[in-house]
């Protein structure tokens, strides 16, 4: 292999902003479909020729890949409650639509989760598979038990579906944190079991559940636990956990936010599990992790663990500095708790690399991407720090937490290479924010990142004057006679969210467009073709909090020329 020198690592080309010439590529609305009770945390998905949208009021619909109606249904509710989607639902042989929501009074006040499958060709809930009511209870460290409790859970992360050979529908993954980490809140992950939910109704479809923080002891009910060191855990992140195929079986791995990480308690916060069919965790560490210390663990223990990766600074590293001396005295996972920087926020990737290493690829709230050995995940390759904390140079950060990366990478290939795609952000006025790609290289010392691009081009104003708030994730669109192509919503400040095309080679945007709204953040969307579909929001703190409303847009890529 070929020795990259350290400078070649952290060079990065930048993206331009120029116009596409006459034949180049660019961005179409094809339609805007109508508006939506309740907005959209949950991404578009597709079924058969549609693509189907779940509200935050608990309406699913779905429309042709022209805009046309097909169906459209609200979830039942008691009365003066809604169901609230938050979870991007998962389609199952392109029959089954799974789909996960909580029973809420006013605006957030959980009363009951539920899963229910619906009928894609028609949206009526499927009576085969009658409405499960989640429920569970763990043993707890030390004695006594943790209940799953309604009014602290919230299902956010995309559902996961998996099946192995000889089963006929498999299985789907529900996992849970909460809103504002309020106490006693942890993480959970549900399996259910489709054929024997649709053999044995509701009360066999609950195969297994994943406690991370097996905790019963966590302070008084009601405070906000979001900065500190004490249960949590939540699996939260939009994308969800990441399914990791292994021949006819397969991997799960579980990203947990902000908590307690102590290994001698089973307390798996701030970690990805390596976990599968069952949900049992083995954490493969040695015994450097017996005195486990959940303020500063040894290098030595957390390098040791095979199915757990714990982030931490690589050698050579400074500490994290956050502006204003936050951070100051303290040790990483204590910064960690003090600014909310769960690991929890993304999800990883998992690729292998010209040479056949396998490794994740995981984008962190710290402004660091990991890349760590997919054999085992103690073994840290490389920590690349992609972004200063929210508020440096000078700036005022607007968040309190001050985190630059909530997201999955999106994976392409280029010219044999892994290429990752990791939009960020700031809540600042300072610093340049957007979409960056990473080449997955080979070195003599393993494997590494190394920045391929990032647009718009850094010193650009249109860095800093977009991509204030959260971003939509990235997705790849193949077109004929071109590189791979990425598509991204920026959510705007002002109900100006803007669509990018950029080229996954060279960075170049190729085209902006004007969203019909403030586009919605961690929003994936959905690619069938040339076409992408993205929902917008309107309403509500946060765009979504209370019910606001939402609406459907789709975008082609086309050729300058058509567009003209």
């Amino acid at each position: 292999m070929v020795r990259l020198a350290l400078g070649l690592l952290l060079v990065a080309a930048c993206g331009d902003n120029i116009t596409p010439p006459p034949g180049e590529l660019a961005l179409a609305r094809v339609f805007r479909a109508a508006t939506l009770t309740g907005c959209t945390y949950a991404s578009p998905v597709l079924a058969r020729d549609l693509v189907i949208v779940a509200t935050t009021e608990g309406v699913v619909a779905a429309y042709d890949h022209d805009g046309a109606l097909a169906w459209k249904i609200t979830l039942p509710a008691p009365p003066g409650q809604r169901a609230w989607i938050g979870a991007t639902p998962v389609v199952i042989e392109d029959a089954h639509l799974v789909i996960a929501w909580q029973d809420t009074e006013g605006d957030e006040t959980r009363r009951a989760h539920h899963v229910a499958v619906l009928d894609v060709t028609t949206g009526a809930l499927d009576t085969m598979f009658p409405m499960v009511t989640l429920a569970a209870e763990k043993p707890a460290h030390g004695g006594g038990t943790v209940p799953f409790l309604p009014a602290n859970n919230f299902s956010r992360s995309q559902l996961v579906h998996a099946r192995r050979p000889g089963e006929e529908l498999g299985v789907v993954y529900v996992s849970f944190g909460n809103l504002r980490d309020i106490q006693p809140w942890h993480g959970w992950v549900f399996e259910l079991s489709l054929d024997a939910w649709r053999a044995s109704g509701a009360s066999g479809a609950i195969t297994s559940t994943l406690l991370t923080t097996p905790e019963a002891d966590c302070g008084p009910p009601g405070d906000s636990g979001s900065d500190d060191m004490l249960c949590g855990g939540g699996v939260w992140g939009p994308s969800g956990p990441t399914l990791v195929p292994r021949g006819d079986d397969y991997e799960l791995w579980v990203p947990t936010g902000n908590g307690l990480l102590d290994l001698t308690h089973d307390q798996l916060a701030n970690t990805i599990i390596r976990t599968g069919r069952g949900l049992s965790v083995d954490a493969g560490c040695s015994a450097a992790c017996d005195a486990f210390d959940p303020i500063a663990p040894a290098e030595a223990c957390v390098a040791s663990c095979a199915n757990l990766f714990i982030p931490r600074l690589a050698p050579g590293d400074a500490p994290l500095s956050p502006p204003n001396g936050r951070c100051e005295g303290l040790t990483f996972l204590e910064c960690y708790a003090k600014l909310d920087l769960d690991l929890g926020a993304g999800s990883p990737a998992v690729v292998t690399t010209a040479a056949g290493a396998e490794v994740g690829i995981l984008p962190a709230k710290d402004g660091a991407v990991y890349l760590f050995d997919a054999g085992h995940m103690g073994t840290l390759h490389h920590r690349f720090v992609l972004r200063e904390f929210c508020g440096s140079n000078g700036g005022m950060c607007t968040a309190n937490w001050a985190g630059t990366m909530a997201t999955e990478p999106a994976m392409t290939t280029i010219d044999g290479m892994p290429v990752a795609i990791i939009p960020t952000f700031y809540f600042d006025k300072t610093n340049a924010a957007g979409i960056v790609a990473f080449d997955v290289i080979d070195t003599e010392d393993g494997p590494r990142l190394r920045e391929r691009w990032s647009a718009p081009a850094r010193d650009s104003a249109e860095a800093v004057e977009r991509f204030r708030e959260h971003t939509g994730r990235a997705a790849l669109v193949d077109v004929p006679g071109f590189a791979p192509q990425v598509v991204l919503v920026d959510p705007g400040e002002n109900n100006d969210g803007r669509m990018y095309l950029v080229d996954a080679t060279s960075g170049e945007i190729r085209d902006r467009g004007a969203l019909d709204g403030g586009g919605r953040k961690y929003i994936e969307p959905a690619i069938a073709g040339t076409r992408a579909f993205v929902t917008s929001c309107t309403g509500g703190p946060d765009r979504g909090m209370l019910p606001g409303s939402s609406h459907l847009e789709a975008w082609d890529v086309i050729t300058r020329e058509a567009a003209e």
